[in-house]
């Protein structure tokens, strides 16, 4: 029974696709992939919040080219005690300002390592920007695959109601047995339930491609387009795994070592004490006398060399310098398959298009046309109907994974050909 629900479905799916019944979309925003990933590039919340951590990062490298405040002190002595001194008469009053001055480079490369963070952050928005690009292009594939297949379900189920009268009269003359009938009946059932499915499936697509925008809420959008085969010419696999090292995720990984090492100069200069300098004026109360007054002070790095950060720090600079490596390994691994997929499918699809899907319309249509004058049963009709179905299937299917790849190519290496996807 499964093996015969399965061939009336694929069956039914290709019987006289050009009768059309497709559902309307009420207000549906009709866009093409640039203006879906305009769209999502302005609205998208990982891409603000990229934004607004660059923002951070500036405010960081400001803050970090800041130098130390400078402190006022007041120092009372000889109050409140006993004898002469039990008031403030004798009081002396010390007024005071210090200033720590850093030493060893510290501000320099505390700017640096604020600096290169900064530049750290803009590598990681261009690389949420690629990939959020590839993402709303699959998106936007896949809603264009949804409307077809939805397009090709309505189709069947508008031609299959009108064939049903056709067998039932076959029937009622002697033509054709009762199972055939019950057979229609039966494809009719789940010609609406395949419709159904496609139409769930296309809202399933417009909800990915909303979320992309961050938008929560459902309402109707159309991908605007066809689902064809990218017209872009496919450079030399060494071409494109060149061009891995301008990927801003590799560049984000080397400037992260840059970073850790401008980090690592900044706990080696924090070893070097600093010193404060202090100047004020003393009032000697008792004699009506005053002073001025120096000082210096400077820590003595006997036992904090701040030597567990130095070394915590040098291996934060090999882990970076190994990420950055392992960075580049997974992006040539996903290169590789990436270019595999579309080599192959693009390939399978074109083939699809060009040869086998016209040879499976055309027998399809002459076994139909000799079905309805009797030359032929319905086991004829199912027969080429399924393989022509299967080969829009497939093609559909090849095409969207070419599509897919073609984006995943753009993200990881850049516009690589003047053919782009509409």
């Amino acid at each position: 029974m499964k093996c015969f629900d399965r061939h009336w479905r694929r069956a039914l799916l290709g019987i006289c696709l050009s009768a059309g019944l497709v559902s309307p979309s009420f207000a549906a925003e009709s866009v093409t992939l640039n203006e879906a990933i305009e769209k999502a590039l302005s609205q998208n919340t990982n891409v603000r919040i990229a934004d607004e951590t660059i923002e951070e990062r500036a405010a960081k490298t400001r803050q970090a080219s800041l130098l130390p405040n400078p402190e006022v002190g007041v120092e009372v002595e000889n109050v409140l005690g006993s004898g002469p001194y039990a008031g403030a008469d004798e009081a002396d009053v010390t007024v005071g300002l210090s200033q720590l001055i850093e030493t060893g480079g510290k501000r320099r490369n505390r700017i640096e390592a604020s600096r290169l963070a900064e530049t750290v952050a803009t590598a990681e928005r261009e690389a949420v920007r690629r990939r959020l690009r590839e993402r709303v292009a699959h998106a936007f594939n896949r809603l264009l695959a949804a409307q077809r297949d939805m397009e090709l379900a309505n189709a069947a189920a508008a031609r299959i109601r009108d064939l049903v009268p056709a067998l039932r009269e076959r029937f009622e003359r002697g033509a054709s047995s009762e199972a055939d009938l019950n057979r229609g009946l039966l494809t009719l059932d789940l010609a609406e339930i395949e419709a159904q499915a496609m139409q769930r499936e296309q809202r399933f697509a417009e909800q990915a491609l909303l979320a992309l925008w961050s938008e929560a809420v459902y309402r109707p959008v159309r991908a605007k387009g066809a689902l064809d085969i990218p017209d872009a010419a496919l450079p030399a696999f060494s071409e494109l795994l060149s061009r891995l090292d301008d990927h801003p995720t590799v560049r984000g990984a080397r400037q992260v070592v840059g970073q850790r090492r401008a980090a690592f100069d900044l706990e080696k200069s924090n070893a070097s004490p600093d010193v404060t300098l202090g100047a004020g004026a003393r009032r000697f109360t008792g004699t009506d006398e005053s002073a001025f007054l120096f000082s210096v002070s400077i820590p003595l790095t006997v036992f904090d060399r701040n030597q567990g950060n130095i070394d915590a720090a040098a291996s934060q600079v090999v882990q970076a310098d190994l990420d950055a490596q392992q960075v580049r390994v997974e992006l040539v691994r996903e290169l590789q398959e990436v270019y595999a997929t579309y080599s192959s499918r693009c390939s399978v699809a074109a083939r699809l298009s060009r040869s086998v899907i016209p040879a499976s319309e055309k027998t399809a249509a002459e076994i139909e046309e000799g079905y309805l004058r009797g030359r032929f049963g319905v086991l004829d009709l199912l027969g080429a109907q399924e393989t022509m179905i299967d080969a829009r299937l497939q093609a559909t299917e090849a095409i969207l994974a070419c599509r897919n790849a073609y984006a995943s190519l753009d993200s990881l290496t850049g516009p690589f050909a003047e053919g782009e996807l509409k």
